[in-house]
């Protein structure tokens, strides 16, 4: 599975996240073999109407025009070839399947393309989560590698917004977490051996990493000592106390403090200078899974007033299906 700013496909094995831009409300994402096959998403959020008078009731609902999102996708696609003098041919189609089998909420148009190499794939409007989605599985144009099967998996797999309100996938390599839905990804470093999603609501930081190849990389130091040389983010940024505990069935070392002196002090007075909840708290759970020889740290910072997510999170996070 890949789960990325609220959209979760299934892949094949050695398929993998290699691009990504924007936020959740526009952005971009691409995952390939390496050799011939990917899929690309592209997406932007509606803005929908909203009644300027309170005794006027609901604003109706502005659904885009698919199709029309269609023609200006391919009229892209035709200028794009024509800057690489090559010749793009368009086809309106059906989408491929599953992107509207149980999707009653989706308003969608499928099309295929050929130039220097083949798309299959769809746009669709979805009325819950009000964003337009371009899906599209690209190939060789001879249609080798199975691209019409390829599309039809993945794209049908697609789905657009959270299976569960409030709670957010993020599914990357062989990481997946589950992450408040309120919480913008700000920064992610993504790379075989060392992955670390970093996200942000309102003063509170929150972020997940993952070490592979952990017998290795630990060899026979202490889980607090290796964690505490090896890790970034919130913590080397705190100063606190360190106890063993769990997190699901493992043993684990928790973190409980607060900022640093310096600049994490700097921002706490920052923080009330602006009459913004401070970031007091410091909270992290480490723990290796030997099965999958991973190392995991999920760590925060937040306001006294705000719960803990660290918890949660971690209960949620380890080797992806």
């Amino acid at each position: 599975m890949i789960g990325w700013q609220g959209y979760t496909m299934r892949v094949p094995d050695d398929w993998d996240l290699t691009g990504y831009s924007g936020t959740q409300e526009t952005g971009y994402f691409r995952a390939d073999d390496g050799e011939n096959l990917s899929v690309e998403i592209k997406w932007a959020t509606e803005k929908q109407p909203v009644s300027l008078l309170p005794w006027a009731g609901r604003s109706p609902v502005r659904v885009p025009n698919v199709e029309v999102r269609r023609e200006s996708y391919f009229r892209l696609l035709r200028e794009s070839g024509k800057k690489k003098k090559i010749a793009v041919t368009t086809k309106d189609a059906d989408p491929p399947k599953g992107v509207l089998r149980d999707h009653d909420e989706r308003t969608a148009a499928g099309f295929t393309w050929s130039g220097d190499k083949r798309g299959i794939g769809a746009v669709w409007y979805c009325a819950y989560c009000h964003r337009v989605t371009i899906a599209q599985v690209t190939g060789d144009i001879s249609g080798k590698g199975g691209i019409i099967g390829a599309a039809d998996m993945v794209i049908g797999s697609l789905g657009c917004h959270d299976f569960e309100p409030g709670k957010r996938v993020w599914a990357i390599y062989d990481l997946r977490t589950e992450i408040p839905s309120d919480f913008a990804l700000t920064a992610a470093q993504l790379m075989n051996v060392y992955l670390r999603l970093s996200f942000a609501r309102s003063t509170t930081r929150l972020s997940v990493e993952q070490w592979a190849v952990a017998n290795v990389a630990r060899k026979e130091a202490y889980l607090d000592d290796w964690v505490a040389a090896n890790a970034k983010g919130e913590l080397t940024e705190a100063r606190y106390t360190v106890s063993e505990t769990e997190v699901s069935g493992k043993a684990a070392v928790a973190y409980n403090g607060g900022p640093g002196f310096g600049q994490p002090m700097l921002d706490v007075i920052r923080d009330i200078t602006r009459f913004h909840k401070p970031a007091t708290r410091f909270s992290g759970l480490a723990w290796e899974d030997e099965a999958a020889n991973k190392i995991y740290l999920v760590q925060s910072r937040r306001p006294k007033s705000e719960p803990d997510p660290v918890p949660v999170v971690a209960a949620q996070t380890g080797f992806g299906d």
